[in-house]
């Protein structure tokens, strides 16, 4: 069977398929990893090492219905639109299981297998499969190996100061890192981040930042209106998005690879529709309430939360929080974004400062 083979965030990755369209979906979708393909007869004398993940993914004629995949006294925890997600406890360990009306995946926590059920009708959008249906289990396994999800993005300025933007779906995420990248800043991500404990000082535990390598979702009415993204490579077009190897038309690849200890601002995007954007300061409980929302699975395990708002409170008691209010003008002039920021770090603001308008 063809696998794929990849090191994320410090974990071996197999995925495992007969399906050539998947192999080439999840080649593409994990491009910045270095994925290697072989063949079943090509296994490495050492199999998947410890604490890694296999992701098996067999495609269907039709996808059966939820009950046929839900393992007896399993508890559902969350039905959001399509995707259900269960919880059990078996004799051979504890898992979830996640259901859509294209997919279904079941997740053994102990031996970090993840064996997922594909029915054709997935193929319509297949980077919603790899960008979310797939990436949902992965993610819970990775959590249980100390490394969390937060749904933010990360750009790095001319002074070398790292803003972490955060906020929900189609909060402008995307749109700012981009307008950020066509000003001269580096963008590293814009809208995945991965969070584990590293090394500190003098003995203290400390705090790794990751990037979750991968394209740019930009929405299609930007690509058409801002002139500095032609050149841009395309790669998928879904919905109202194309995903982007903004990585590469910003020459900021090999950066996304290196791992932050530390971010000096934490940005809160708001579309406010109105002419002018505004910047406005606010406090660190609140930069550590929007981190703790956009952090995927955060109740889930106890000791896993506890850890989680640890580093998540690292994050904010460390950064300069500031809500953006994002103003018609920053559509009409990109640039402007990145001299709003740039003055709140030549001022050296604490959080407590003045209101910057654009």
């Amino acid at each position: 069977m063809p696998t794929i083979d990849l090191v994320l965030a410090g974990v071996p990755l197999e995925i495992e398929t007969q399906s050539l369209r998947l192999i080439d979906l999840f080649t593409d979708y994990f491009g910045y990893y270095s994925p290697r393909v072989r063949q079943a007869d090509d296994r490495p004398a050492e199999s998947l090492v410890k604490c890694g993940i296999r992701l098996r993914l067999i495609c269907v004629e039709q996808l059966a219905g939820v009950d046929s995949y839900l393992p007896a006294g399993a508890r559902r925890i969350s039905q959001t639109g399509v995707l259900g997600f269960w919880s059990f406890d078996g004799e051979g360990g504890a898992g979830y299981c996640f259901h859509t009306e294209v997919a279904a995946f079941r997740v053994d926590l102990q031996s970090g297998e993840i064996v997922g059920h594909v029915a054709p009708r997935a193929f319509d959008y297949p980077h919603i499969l790899a960008n979310t249906y797939a990436m949902f289990p992965l993610l819970l396994l990775l959590r249980e190996r100390g490394i969390y999800h937060l749904h933010a993005a990360a750009v790095v300025s001319p002074r070398g100061q790292v803003w972490l933007i955060s906020g929900a779906q189609r909060a402008g995420k995307t749109t700012l890192t981009t307008a950020l990248g066509l000003a001269g800043w580096r963008p590293i991500s814009d809208d995945s981040l991965l969070v584990k404990g590293g090394s500190g000082v003098d003995g203290e535990r400390g705090i790794e930042i990751l990037a979750l390598r991968k394209y740019f979702h930009l929405g299609d009415q930007l690509l058409e209106r801002w002139s500095g993204l032609r050149g841009m490579v395309r790669h998928h077009q879904y919905l109202d998005r194309t995903c982007v190897g903004a990585l590469d038309f910003f020459g900021t690849r090999e950066l996304a690879e290196l791992p932050w200890r530390k971010v000096d601002h934490l940005l809160l995007p708001m579309i406010s529709h109105g002419e002018r954007s505004r910047l406005v300061p606010r406090p660190a409980s609140e930069g550590l309430m929007m981190l703790g929302e956009q952090s995927v699975y955060l109740q889930l395990w106890g000791e896993r939360t506890k850890e989680q708002w640890h580093l998540l409170g690292q994050i904010a008691r460390g950064a300069t929080t500031f809500r953006l209010e994002s103003g018609l003008d920053l559509l009409d002039e990109p640039t402007l974004v990145a001299r709003i920021l740039a003055e709140v770090e030549g001022q050296g603001s604490s959080g407590d400062g003045q209101e910057v308008e654009g």
